[in-house]
């Protein structure tokens, strides 16, 4: 035993003296984990099951087309902040939570006590609110208008002079309004007009009457009324006064025509009828703080809408859920899958990332705005917005990046495309610049503060606002392609000292272009 005992501690004084020998001496340097390498692994997490079942869930009968306000808009909500906060990251709404409500005032119009008439020498007409014509929202419960139409002509090239002044203006649209809508009721009101009447082109079915009519409620509430009337309507309302609409006002006006307004000799009545009720929709927010001391208090924002129009008419087949999968769950689930990447590093990267769903984008960018004019981080600090809305359908080769050609995120993006065969895209410009889309979706709100943007999308297509926009058509796998596209945008901007910038001029071409934009 006591032989043993010897042997043991000497032994053990030799380990001891070998320990200490070897702490004496400097250890090898161990070089520090290379950011690209996590960045690489936590980029292949992106895949198709998992945007696909995002998609799944937000886009399900379930949540009812997800309107705003609605409980499956509520529902929504819940499953991205619950997502977010299985991610670890740090809340960012209002008051410590992951919600960030605003104020939404919806305007329903009472059918029964809405009217659009015309009284003449030939008889009467009186068409049928939410079947034969719409309205936007006006300033007051109640209104009343009644004078003399003047035509100003097609939408494309309407005159509004002094001749508009206390008239109901009327005129021809084209195939698709958008953005020229907004610059139509901006001048017929300038004009001191009484009232805007769009003659709908043709093309638009009736049955588009009853969805547009319960959508545009949550618009912001213009100050004289504008309504949109279906052509054929609008021909039993010329009619009382003898007019041939196919004469006087034209679908398709020839291209000579002189400019000018045309007294028609009619008279409209236009009572709208309002019923107000209050709601406080949510956006969701998430954070993840940067690493870097110095540039922690920066941001690069990833945004999306998880909104869309409810529930409206039917289709063929009595579906009447409008369930959005690719009108933007499939942007929303991007973000979910960015802000999984992100919270997968084992180091965040230097800049801090917020991960931002926005609600009432389909009213008008409502959460969008809400939360650019109040931040729920310093705004000054946002250095880049990469925006995504309607992702997963269309060529799966092709994606095509709206804004690049004002910022050098542009540049960036189509770098790290070329640079990465397995995201698998080519990048495409704006392929219809005369719809001003980058005026139009949620980056908008960012780019009125300065922060340079980039918008993702997939574009349109048959099944747009249709309740045929179901998770059965999304591209899974082009839509996770998309997000790691994202993904590494973001990552190369957040990593990077340099902020974004403005391309030369863009910015001075940028903010006369939001002039007149209504968002």
């Amino acid at each position: 035993m006591r032989r043993t005992s010897i042997l043991g501690t000497f032994a053990a004084a030799l380990t001891l003296t070998s320990v200490g020998c070897a702490s004496n001496q400097p250890p090898d340097p161990v070089p520090p984990p290379d950011p690209s390498v996590a960045a690489e692994r936590a980029a292949s997490l992106i895949g198709p099951g998992d945007v696909r079942a995002h998609v799944a869930f937000l886009a399900s009968d379930e949540l009812a087309g997800r309107d705003t306000p609605s409980p499956g808009l509520e529902a929504a909500a819940e499953y991205i902040a619950r997502r977010f906060e299985a991610l670890g990251l740090k809340p960012g709404g209002d008051d410590g939570g992951w919600l960030q409500r605003y104020p939404f005032i919806r305007m329903s119009f009472d059918a029964d006590r809405s009217d659009l008439s015309a009284t003449g020498p030939k008889g009467g007409a009186s068409l049928a609110f939410g079947e034969q014509w719409f309205a936007m929202p006006i300033g007051v419960e109640e209104f009343l208008v009644e004078g003399p139409v003047v035509y100003a002509g097609p939408a494309s090239g309407a005159v509004f002079d002094e001749g508009a002044r206390d008239r109901i203006v009327a005129v021809t649209a084209g195939g698709s309004l958008r953005m020229e809508m907004f610059s139509l009721i901006q001048s017929a009101t300038a004009a001191g007009a009484s009232g805007l009447l769009l003659i709908l082109h043709p093309s638009l079915p009736d049955e588009a009457i009853p969805s547009i009519a319960g959508q545009v409620g949550g618009l912001p509430p213009q100050a004289i009324p504008i309504v949109g009337v279906l052509r054929s309507s609008a021909g039993d309302l010329f009619a009382v006064e003898g007019l041939d609409i196919d004469v006087v006002a034209p679908a398709e006006p020839p291209a000579d025509r002189e400019p000018e307004l045309i007294d028609l000799g009619l008279d409209l009545t236009i009572r709208l009828a309002i019923d107000r009720e209050e709601f406080q929709p949510p956006n969701v927010v998430a954070v993840l703080e940067g690493s870097d001391p110095e540039l922690r208090d920066t941001y690069v924002l990833y945004s999306a809408h998880f909104d869309h129009v409810g529930i409206g008419t039917p289709d063929a087949d009595g579906d009447s859920i409008y369930n959005g999968a690719d009108d933007d769950a499939s942007g929303t689930a991007l973000v979910l899958e960015v802000a999984r990447a992100f919270s997968a590093l084992p180091e965040p990267p230097r800049r801090s990332v917020v991960f931002l769903a926005v609600s009432g984008e389909e009213k008008g960018l409502l959460g969008a705005r809400h939360w650019a004019t109040n931040p729920t981080v310093p705004i000054e600090g946002i250095v880049a917005n990469v925006n995504a809305d309607m992702v997963g359908r269309n060529a799966p080769d092709t994606l095509i990046v709206i804004g690049g050609e004002y910022s050098s995120l542009g540049d960036l993006s189509s770098s790290i495309a070329a640079s990465r065969p397995d995201i698998g895209l080519v990048l495409a410009p704006d392929p219809d610049p005369s719809e001003n889309a980058f005026f139009r979706s949620d980056h908008v709100a960012f780019v009125r503060e300065g922060i340079p943007a980039v918008f993702f999308t997939t574009w349109l297509h048959d099944d747009y606002h249709a309740p045929s926009d179901e998770v059965e058509g999304i591209d899974a796998d082009k839509l996770a392609r998309v997000a790691r596209l994202a993904f590494w945008v973001g990552w190369e901007v957040a990593q990077d000292t340099v902020a974004p910038s403005w391309n030369a001029g863009a910015w001075d071409e940028v903010s006369e272009i939001l002039k007149e934009s209504p968002f």
